[in-house]
């Protein structure tokens, strides 16, 4: 089951608005409720070990959640929404850097400040390229935009040997695992067997900062 916390009234032209219990800052604009996430009331996780974070697909048309899921052992897919009643709360937002993707990026962005998200702690953003090469001006600037609301940022290569992997065959990180082989050996590798070192150091990180949320989270 899932629900959005309720609001009364227009808490963004209401500065100080209290939601139930939460305070929304002055002049914070709020997502309308279509453009936010929802909120679950049930736990996803239902077997043990459980994720000890959460990746939120900012919109529904290929994020990159099922390959950085598959390829990050300690992470789980939040089904689009907030994982407000599972034991670890750590959400990071992953979205694709074309214009859909930027600004439901931003959407859920702005829930998180606001405090709608049934108390879970939102790491940052995770940005995914939707084609190799660089941004367009206009998303550049979009970009910054958007990245300027998150806690922290972590931007993903374009990966093209992964469009010839199926799920099953991407490799996967724990950070129980063995440091991988030096980059020139690396690079001649199959890419079956070592993660890209980009995601592993992006993983790393997220996973530290997941773990350093859950000894500040209540039980």
């Amino acid at each position: 089951m899932a629900s959005l916390l309720s609001r009364e009234g227009d808490p963004g032209n209401d500065p100080g608005t209290v939601t139930g219990r939460v305070v929304v800052p002055a002049g914070l604009r709020i997502p309308p409720t279509e453009s936010q996430a929802p909120v679950w009331d049930t736990a996803i996780a239902t077997t043990t070990p459980r994720p000890a974070f959460w990746l939120l697909g900012a919109h529904d048309t290929a994020a990159g959640v099922a390959t950085l899921t598959r390829t990050w052992a300690p992470a789980g897919d939040s089904r689009m929404g907030w994982p407000a009643a599972d034991r670890y709360r750590s959400v990071v937002i992953v979205a694709r850097t074309h214009r859909e993707g930027l600004q439901s990026a931003h959407d859920l962005l702005l829930q998180s400040i606001a405090g709608l998200t049934g108390g879970c702690s939102l790491l940052g953003l995770v940005s995914v390229p939707d084609a190799p090469g660089k941004l367009p001006a206009t998303l550049r600037r979009q970009r910054g935009v958007v990245e300027s609301a998150a806690p922290r940022v972590w931007r993903l290569p374009y990966l093209p040997h992964y469009r010839t992997l199926t799920y099953k065959q991407m490799p996967v990180w724990s950070p129980n695992d063995p440091t991988p082989p030096p980059g020139s050996k690396l690079r001649r590798a199959d890419p079956t067997e070592y993660p890209d070192p980009k995601l592993v150091e992006v993983g790393a990180e997220i996973f530290d900062a997941a773990r350093l949320a859950a000894t500040r989270q209540a039980p």
